[in-house]
């Protein structure tokens, strides 16, 4: 059956489904609104009128390809900034065999794909329990794997056990820095005003383009207002903050989703290790898995690799039936990924 656009009236609705069939907060509506983004809730109910299947649609530029393409105003299915994971959420399976499982898995999928509207791109990225891509497959998407850490919520004893000699060493200089160096000790709940300088830096630093930046203090307003996350912040010795994180939550898992340190320390300083120990010991105290939520960079992702956490695949379903898009798209990826030579070397 078609899933059809949600009245927003339904919206409340909606999240405690999503709540109820384990979605992830990147699901709800409310995620959606905190951004201040034209959104649809595409749902499907049940013969009791009940919310059994659905996914939110954000419509608007792909922000990723060149300004050649931006230029022309091709618009498709895309995800808010700060938001990994979209895609269908439904409701658990009511048969047992592992079989009927799959099978009923595929159909969700399948009914959620043929309910999309006709767009020029569609951009999905799966989260990390759903990894049945072949319904994607049969449609036309290209499918690409990545992958994210996770330390779950069972190791809350045993979890430090997995973390590389590396990272022990580093996690004890942090804490050596922390007292040589006058840090204060680790504040939560601070305002993003507050921790804009250290995220400011760190965004500048790696080049990341983050969209609607400006909305950022309302979305953290909305995310505290809902109990679903918190920020941890070190100040130095004159009180100027250091470097921030902020953890989300949902039902299941934790997400270190932002991150920054001033660049006058970033290059020597590890004293930002200090805020995903706690993160981490948070999470795993709250009875929910702790998710690094990847990274691509190399640096980065050798950083949340050494926490010992298990690697976990996620998959991204890219469909663009425009030809214009799909050629300007390609071209522009070969230039900056398939075009490059050498190799990365294990050194």
């Amino acid at each position: 059956m078609i899933m059809r656009p949600l009245d927003e009236t339904s919206y409340d609705e909606w999240d405690q489904f999503v709540a109820k069939a384990n979605g992830t907060i990147f699901h709800k509506a409310w995620w959606y609104k905190s951004w201040g983004v034209d959104f649809d809730i595409y749902a499907r109910r049940d013969e009791n009128g009940d919310i059994e299947a659905g996914m939110p649609v954000f419509i608007s530029r792909y922000k990723n390809l060149p300004k050649a393409l931006n230029l022309l105003g091709i618009k498709g299915m895309v995800i808010p900034p700060l938001t990994p994971a979209n895609g269908p959420v439904f409701k658990a399976c009511s048969k047992t065999t592992r079989s009927c499982k799959n099978t009923y898995i595929k159909h969700e999928l399948l009914s959620a794909i043929e309910s999309l509207p006709q767009l020029d791109f569609y951009d999905f990225q799966l989260w990390r329990f759903c990894c049945d891509v072949m319904p994607f497959i049969w449609n036309g998407f290209e499918t690409y794997v990545y992958y994210t850490y996770v330390i779950s919520a069972a190791e809350v004893e045993t979890w430090q056990n997995n973390m590389s000699k590396k990272t022990r060493h580093l996690l004890k200089d942090a804490r050596r820095e922390a007292d040589a160096e006058g840090y204060l000790e680790i504040e939560t709940g601070a305002s993003f005003e507050e921790m804009k300088p250290p995220f400011r830096e760190t965004f500048a630093a790696k080049n990341f383009e983050v969209c609607h930046y400006s909305r950022l203090p309302k979305w953290w307003e909305e995310v505290k207002k809902r109990n679903a996350g918190m920020s941890y912040m070190i100040r130095d010795k004159e009180g100027r903050p250091a470097c921030a994180s902020i953890m989300v939550w949902d039902n299941h898992t934790a997400y270190a989703l932002l991150n920054g340190t001033l660049r006058a320390i970033r290059k020597d300083s590890h004293i930002n290790m200090l805020l995903f120990e706690r993160m981490i010991k948070d999470a795993l105290g709250m009875g929910l898995d702790f998710d690094f939520e990847g990274s691509a960079l190399m640096g980065v992702e050798r950083f949340y690799r050494g926490w010992g956490g298990e690697l976990r695949p996620c998959y991204r379903a890219i469909k663009i039936p425009s030809k214009t898009v799909y050629l300007g798209l390609n071209a522009y990826k070969y230039i900056t990924f398939h075009g490059k030579r050498g190799w990365v070397s294990a050194a």
